[in-house]
């Protein structure tokens, strides 16, 4: 539901695009023990699994935040050579304060909590501090529910896998990389894809400048634009 707004962009109307709940998120199976999300194997092999089940060719991948670092684990995992290119949009890529703010840190605290009541105030205000341009409210109603559905193990887990640095990764990575990131993120510092850009050198970095943590829902007419001109530079149209 995240990427609502692509589906209906008439930019990019012309592909096939293929969108899933990560586990642990939405309507996919939510394990209740953290070793099912603390593997980055396992988040590879789910993405391994959609594309063989959907049958796509040549896919490009497009990863928001912890999507990015999934990304990455695929790539690592089953190698590049059957992606066209990668989206890494407003992206984790490496679990490190200098490249995180300091609102993401407590974050990683308190969305993991323990505690009901402290874990549900976290997750309302986690919510909020993804956007510079706030949604309306109906909006961030559903959001509020679609966020509550995630399995608190989600957060848990991947603190844990995300100790695995992925810039190598990318860095050895042969296709195209269009770095998306919102200049007013709150959570991801923009200096995280500044550093892809300067160890991937077919890499372009796109600032969003009325935009927080979620440029593709906030500025997505601009979005769908440059997705759609890159997914056809990377497939060579």
């Amino acid at each position: 539901m995240s990427w609502e707004k692509q589906f209906a962009d008439p930019a990019l109307a012309g592909f096939r695009m293929v969108g899933f709940d990560l586990r642990g998120h939405g309507d996919s199976d939510k394990p209740t023990l953290l070793d099912a999300y603390s593997d980055a194997d396992r988040w590879a092999d789910d993405v391994a699994a959609v594309i063989d089940a959907t049958r796509l060719r040549n896919p490009v991948l497009v990863g928001w935040s912890l999507g990015g670092y999934v990304a990455g684990a695929y790539l690592r995992r089953h190698g590049g050579s059957g992606i066209a290119g990668v989206n890494l949009v407003d992206a984790v890529t490496k679990l490190s304060p200098d490249l995180l703010t300091e609102e993401a840190g407590a974050f990683t605290r308190t969305t993991t909590s323990h505690d009901l009541a402290e874990r549900t105030a976290a997750t309302a205000d986690f919510l909020a501090a993804c956007f510079h341009q706030l949604p309306a409210p109906s909006e961030m109603q559903r959001m509020l529910v679609v966020n509550g559905m995630t399995s608190r193990a989600v957060n848990e887990g991947f603190v844990r896998t995300a100790t695995i640095d992925l810039e190598p990764v990318f860095a050895a990575y042969a296709g195209p990389i269009l770095l998306t990131h919102g200049v007013h993120d709150r959570l991801v510092r923009v200096a995280m894809s500044e550093r892809i850009k300067a160890i991937h050198k077919n890499s372009r970095l796109s600032l969003y400048d009325n935009s927080g943590h979620s440029p593709f829902y906030e500025e997505p007419a601009r979005y769908g634009q440059e997705l759609a001109a890159f997914v056809k530079a990377a497939n060579g149209d």
